[in-house]
């Protein structure tokens, strides 16, 4: 078993996005303070995250584009034609020290988990996954597109196949969108459906890819209310069929815990069991990976999801309860809970949840036979 390092940092509490913003919330800071609490986490395990270079940033994003994101995080403004051209400054991706500084620091760090899992370690950077960006434009919260530098990294360095999953309940459109004519890297994405989630316009099975790269893009879309037993269900599923017609060197796993049932972005009811399960379920077929985070818009089900994954991780059995220090690093969050009538307490005494498991649903079962139809065809 290969030893697990975190690449991390607790310069995101002063990198953080404008305020009502969903992703205003504390979360990888709030993930190494909640580790720390509760001794789940060494020294030598944590390694201290760093900016990408320009040179790195390249490798995915034009130049203009990121000469104009610098300008606008330099005057903390919107540059002019910047909101028409490439999406900064928008509601959805305002102008705030996380467009630059924060997203440059989530890339680097995904670059150094690319670099760690080379020299033999298992790495998690959860401050990546940030799938949304396009080459030219901010989209969907995101400014810089770290899977896609990531992957190109790895590329460079050698990499003739990489496997890109997405369990982020958001499809990933910026990466779809970079990959969708190659044949050298496979994206597969179980989303909630475009159909009645964000990003609307991308996400259908019907999207395959073209050119060279027909037949190497996969996406699920999932109906409402997909529970802990339909996930796996469809995961084990498709991770079989991917299977069988593409054989990575190396893949990379997003990890958004915005399909736990607490997430107020999300119309899934997944556990933070089922996701471990999940989690279990990739490395039993494909072996280690690069491990990014993603999207995740309740800051207390995000730690203590990230927190359990990072147990199996590091080989770590997870604690059956959250100790008083664990519990107040939690309670001291400040931020605005949607569903203040629902009881939450257990997420402030247990780190594991009870399973979410129910029936299969036909439709979920017919969902998997097309999946299956559309691979083979």
């Amino acid at each position: 078993m290969r030893s697990a390092r975190l690449v991390g940092s607790l310069k995101y509490r002063n990198l953080r996005y404008t305020k009502n913003h969903p992703l205003r919330i504390p979360r990888v800071s709030l993930l190494l303070e909640f580790l720390d609490a509760m001794d789940l986490i060494d020294e030598e395990e944590k390694v201290e995250g760093r900016p990408a270079t320009m040179e790195e940033l390249l490798l995915f994003h034009d130049r203009e584009y990121i000469d104009t994101l610098i300008e606008a995080d330099r005057c903390q403004c919107v540059p002019e034609g910047a909101r028409e051209r490439f999406g900064i400054g928008s509601y959805e991706n305002p102008v705030s020290p996380a467009m630059f500084k924060g997203s440059s620091l989530a890339t680097g760090s995904s670059l150094q988990t690319a670099e760690l899992f080379i020299k033999g370690f298992s790495a998690f950077n959860p401050a990546g996954g940030m799938h949304h960006a396009f080459r030219d434009r901010a989209h969907g919260f995101c400014f810089i597109n770290d899977p896609v530098i990531t992957i190109e990294f790895l590329r460079k360095r050698g990499t003739e196949r990489v496997l890109y999953i997405d369990l982020d309940a958001h499809h990933c459109d910026g990466v779809q969108s970079a990959y969708y004519d190659s044949d050298e890297v496979f994206v597969l994405s179980l989303h909630q459906s475009p159909e009645y989630a964000f990003p609307f316009t991308h996400g259908f099975m019907n999207e395959r890819g073209e050119g060279k790269g027909k037949g190497y893009n996969l996406n699920v879309p999932l109906p409402k209310g997909v529970n802990d037993s339909e996930f796996l269900f469809v995961l084990e599923k498709v991770l079989a069929y991917v299977g069988d017609v593409f054989q990575p060197d190396i893949y990379v796993l997003q990890l958004g815990t915005d399909p736990l049932l607490e997430d107020p972005l999300s119309r899934l009811e997944l556990s933070n069991k089922g996701f471990l399960e999940a989690f279990r379920l990739v490395r039993s077929y494909l072996g280690d990976g690069i491990y990014l985070g993603g999207g995740g818009y309740n800051p207390i089900a995000l730690a203590r999801s990230w927190a359990v994954l990072w147990c199996e991780m590091s080989g770590r059995e997870v604690p059956e309860e959250i100790t008083p220090e664990g519990r107040r690093v939690l309670e001291a969050v400040e931020w605005e809970e949607f569903d203040e009538d629902v009881d939450r307490s257990y997420m402030y005494e247990r780190l594991l949840d009870e399973p979410r498991e129910g029936d299969i649903r036909q439709e979920v079962k017919e969902l998997v036979l097309r999946v299956k139809a559309t691979v083979y065809s």
